[in-house]
């Protein structure tokens, strides 16, 4: 054919086959190739059209022709030893397909087509490679991807395991977040957002969406995380502040339980981090929502609110695990405004709890303003004890079937009351010599504390296995200080009048509601060179040591009936201890010498410690 002649392209490839310079296979759906059907994208004919052939090249030699085709046979020779079998030990980075979560994906979301011919003799199985063909990674993932490269070019590559993931993947873990989003109400998204839509307009939210949702391949989750507080970090120093970043790391801290790790950033450093972008964009002061049908407010708007609103609830409730660190936000009538204004609108179910969950939140705060010095009256303690449980009754009354709804309100809820009850029995009464009343007040306080540790631990032992999964950091907080208060009030609480954790059989009470969540909390099998601990293994490790530092620990009752009692010929059990001098009010015994603390018996189970719940977190204890 003349240079100056035309040609004809090729005519069969659509136009997304041809961009990307892959074959175009012809599917089972007429005017669709496999490729746009797997995407779930429309499939665009290619319309050929003439074009001129490029002129050859002047410089060309018979030289080159030859270097070039030289060049070709070493490609051809390297294509064919790739593809021949080899006796090297196989990799030790294992595909992503191999992971739980990909099989599933491929085995839900991936419907063979139609046969089309008989099938060809099964072929020997090829060795796995590390990577996929990146042909077979839609480009949507393998762009996301670089980009997310590019953002920490200073730090090196994105690991393999993660640039493997394809988009079939991420819309399973898109669908996985949806149902987790209830127990963390605060970065929603609308059912018509694909993986596509957050690749290209919020790739932040979606990579934090990938961390959190790849809760069955703990090796996955802890690549993920690693990667994105890098890539967070660098964004941050760069000093880029948007929605998008405090979206992503509101939803990387809501179940940051599932990847702590100790030698990374706290989980107070990151919370700091989303106050200061929601300051810088003054999340503080979007217009309120106009009364008239006729202005409607944008949605980024409220977007915008619902963060703001989910910093609060992140400070609010984590500084309960640590009563004396400052609050990095605390509530104002702003709060209140944009919950009462999402709730109405009600775009999401979930919005509805929001007003509710504000409330709980300022709650705890009124608590904690309430009783901020530890010396008070008995009778103004009594005063205001009667009024932060009137509110509270009030509060779960008003919303008892959200709390049915939503399990996340009703683990708030209980959380919150909880929290009152542990600041009233922690007072002291200026005037308790004084008021003849004040000791058996103090002793109920005690047993009320105790009554609404056990009704938590009920209703938490109410759910469903499956629900374990999706609990938000919050709740899982409220479930560890739980469990650790009662273990507290078994160990180190002071000796009082009518108080005996023996009689009251706190041992027992804490081994039973151990087993029954350790029973309902799911099980996962892992690979045998897998050494990552899951949340779930990690909770029946720890709380089965702290089981066993409960029977053990020493005291002057028998918490097991083993170590202190006796039982004498006439089958009458008669207690070591009986002729042992009481106990004064200060635990001294014979006014001198002190009983021996349970804590410096298992000091890394010093449960009175406030850093305690974040050791069990953390796996550290």
């Amino acid at each position: 054919m003349d240079a100056r002649d035309g040609r004809i392209g090729n005519a069969f490839a659509c136009e997304r086959c041809r961009k990307h310079k892959v074959r175009c296979v012809p599917s089972d759906v007429a005017g669709l190739c496999q490729r746009c059907q797997k995407a779930r994208v429309e499939c665009i004919e290619h319309i050929a059209r003439r074009r001129l052939a490029k002129p050859k090249a002047m410089g060309q030699t018979p030289t080159r022709v030859a270097d070039m085709e030289k060049t070709l046979d070493k490609l051809s020779a390297l294509v064919t030893s790739a593809s021949a079998p080899s006796s090297a030990p196989a990799p030790t980075l294992l595909p992503v397909s191999s992971l739980p979560s990909q099989r599933a994906d491929m085995a839900q979301r991936s419907p063979p087509p139609a046969p089309i011919a008989p099938a060809p003799p099964a072929q020997p199985a090829a060795r796995a490679a590390v990577l996929p063909d990146p042909g077979s990674t839609p480009e949507s993932a393998l762009s996301f991807w670089e980009s997310i490269n590019d953002t920490i070019s200073g730090l090196g590559r994105l690991d393999p395991v993660i640039r493997s993931i394809s988009v079939i993947h991420m819309q399973q873990l898109l669908e996985s977040y949806r149902t987790m989003v209830d127990f963390f109400p605060f970065v929603a998204l609308p059912r018509e957002c694909f993986c596509r839509d957050l690749i290209q307009q919020r790739p932040m939210v979606m990579f934090a969406i990938l961390t959190v949702a790849s809760y069955d391949s703990a090796l996955l989750q802890l690549t993920l995380s690693r990667e994105f507080r890098k890539v967070v970090m660098v964004k941050i120093m760069k000093g880029e502040k948007s929605l998008d970043l405090l979206q992503g790391l509101l939803v990387f801290i809501a179940w940051h339980h599932h990847y702590m790790d100790s030698h990374a950033v706290s989980v107070h450093m990151l919370l700091q981090m989303c106050v200061g972008i929601a300051g810088d964009l003054a999340l503080d002061s979007i217009p309120t929502f106009a009364s008239s049908p006729f202005q409607k407010q944008d949605s980024r708007d409220r977007e915008a609110k619902r963060a703001y609103l989910g910093c609060y609830y992140l400070a609010s409730n984590l500084s309960m695990m640590e009563s004396g660190r400052a609050r990095c936000l605390s509530y104002s009538d702003t709060l209140r405004i944009y919950a009462s204004e999402l709730g109405s609108a009600w775009e999401y179910k979930s919005d509805s709890i929001l007003p509710t969950l504000i409330d709980t939140c300022q709650f705890i705060e009124d608590v904690e303003e309430t009783f901020r010095t530890r010396s008070e009256q008995a009778l103004t303690v009594k005063c205001q004890i009667k009024r932060l449980s009137d509110r509270w009754d009030n509060m779960r009354l008003s919303t008892k079937q959200l709390s049915s709804d939503f399990k996340t309100l009703q683990w708030l809820q209980m959380g919150a009351q909880i929290y009152l009850h542990k600041f009233a029995t922690a007072l002291e009464f200026l005037d308790r010599e004084t008021m003849p009343w004040a000791p058996g007040f103090q002793l109920s306080l005690r047993i009320s504390y105790l009554r609404a540790i056990e009704q938590f631990l009920d209703n938490s032992i109410q759910m469903a296995s499956t629900q374990y999964e999706f609990l938000s950091m919050v709740d899982w907080v409220n479930l560890i200080s739980t469990l650790t208060a009662l273990g507290k009030l078994a160990l180190h609480t002071s000796p009082m009048p009518g108080w005996d954790p023996a009689e009251l059989q706190l041992g027992k009470t804490f081994d039973y509601f151990r087993d029954q969540l350790a029973s309902k909390m799911p099980s996962r099998l892992r690979e045998s060179s897998d050494s990552n601990e899951d949340v779930f293994e990690r909770f029946r490790r720890i709380t089965a040591i702290m089981k066993m530092a409960l029977r053990n620990a020493p005291g002057r009752n028998s918490p097991n009936g083993s170590t202190f009692e006796i039982t004498t010929s006439s089958r009458q059990t008669v207690s070591l201890l009986q002729d042992l001098p009481p106990l004064k009010s200060n635990g001294m015994m014979n006014g001198a010498d002190s009983l021996p603390a349970p804590w410096k018996v298992h000091p890394q189970f010093d449960m009175s410690s406030s850093q305690f719940p974040w050791k069990f977190l953390m796996g550290t204890v």
